[in-house]
């Protein structure tokens, strides 16, 4: 009974002992005993947004997200004329074969008067095929085939061809537009001289000339409009022929008898494209073209025309030119482009429309 007593009593000691101590502790440890801080911008409470600010911030969220689910990986075949600043992918393949139907319906004259003319039309079917080599290298080929008529008289004619070469520079990023460097080899394969007097206005189909184009083309995909993304291509291309020999009625004029060398104009080419996402497949595109040709000289013997000195050469020419077209695309790699080309002023060179149909497939 003794022992019970002297353990109860021992543990009322040690609890009010330990009770004394751990009050002790606490007041040593309270801000009063502390060095004064003052309060940093962490420990400040944030002050609450009001229901106003909420809502708008919630709305407007919910704006970005109907957005967000309306926006889309934009698919371009590209426009007519202007190509792109990027290179094929190595291992890719690229199938483009066109059909243009020309109707040169009058000429402009060195005062820049339209003319009118008797209707020489053109049927020219093309086919590009590019390989990519590597991720910076593409090569590609462009083969022509051209018919053309006035009235009842036709001709049929492989054009001349052109074997390219296309040089990445920079890859497009969000902030920077792609860059290439082109350079090409156009071959005669066309018809160029000893045309039949009866056709000689129908018969050419090439330049007889070797030409060497040198070529920068750049192109960016904007996001002015989050629903409607678009595509600005701008391109400049430099041809440089080499000198042509030519007998009878050539693609530079001549007649009867004629024999001497031609040498060709320098060609620049300038032009702009543009493309708008109505949505995925759907695509309105532009195309702003210049052409500018330098004159062509003569050498040797003019020959005759009914009698008369038969001329030889061509003088210096330009024309500014539209191609508004339409682009459905089928998938990433499959689009059709059809749309129209035509000269809007020119000088010493011929008045056109053109229909363009194209269908580019990359596997």
């Amino acid at each position: 009974m003794k022992n019970i007593k002297f353990l109860a009593l021992f543990l009322i000691i040690s609890t009010n002992a330990f009770a004394i101590t751990y009050q002790i502790g606490q007041t040593n440890n309270s801000p009063a005993t502390q060095p004064t801080k003052l309060p940093s911008k962490t420990d400040q409470q944030a002050p609450v947004p009001s229901l106003e600010v909420v809502q708008e911030e919630l709305s407007q969220a919910e704006k970005d997200f109907a957005i967000a689910k309306k926006m889309f990986n934009p698919w371009y075949g590209g426009p007519l004329i202007t190509g792109s600043g990027a290179t094929l992918p190595q291992g890719l393949v690229n199938v483009q074969p066109y059909m243009y139907y020309v109707v040169n319906y009058a000429a402009f004259d060195g005062n820049r008067k339209s003319r009118s003319i008797k209707n020489i039309t053109e049927i020219n079917p093309k086919l590009n095929l590019a390989v990519g080599i590597t991720d910076r290298i593409d090569i590609g080929i462009l083969i022509n085939w051209l018919h053309v008529k006035r009235g009842l008289e036709s001709t049929n004619h492989f054009a001349d061809t052109t074997i390219g070469l296309d040089i990445g520079i920079i890859k497009e990023t969000p902030f920077i537009p792609g860059l290439k460097f082109s350079i090409a080899e156009t071959f005669p394969t066309g018809k160029y001289e000893k045309f039949d007097p009866i056709k000689a206005a129908i018969e050419s189909s090439g330049s007889g000339a070797y030409e060497t184009s040198f070529a920068l083309t750049t192109s960016k995909v904007v996001w002015w409009s989050l629903l409607h993304p678009m595509v600005f291509r701008f391109s400049v291309n430099y041809t440089i022929p080499t000198k042509v020999s030519v007998s009878g009625f050539n693609s530079y004029g001549g007649g009867f008898g004629t024999k001497g060398t031609v040498s060709p104009g320098n060609e620049f080419f300038l032009s702009f494209g543009y493309e708008f996402s109505v949505y995925q497949k759907f695509v309105l595109t532009i195309d702003v073209a210049y052409e500018y040709q330098n004159i062509s000289t003569f050498k040797g013997t003019n020959g005759t025309i009914l009698g008369f000195p038969a001329p030889v050469g061509t003088r210096s020419k330009d024309v500014l030119s539209l191609a508004p077209a339409i682009e459905y695309n089928f998938s990433e790699n499959l689009s059709l482009i059809s749309g129209a080309w035509f000269s809007v002023r020119g000088r010493n060179i011929a008045n056109f429309a053109t229909g363009i149909v194209t269908l580019t497939y990359t596997f």
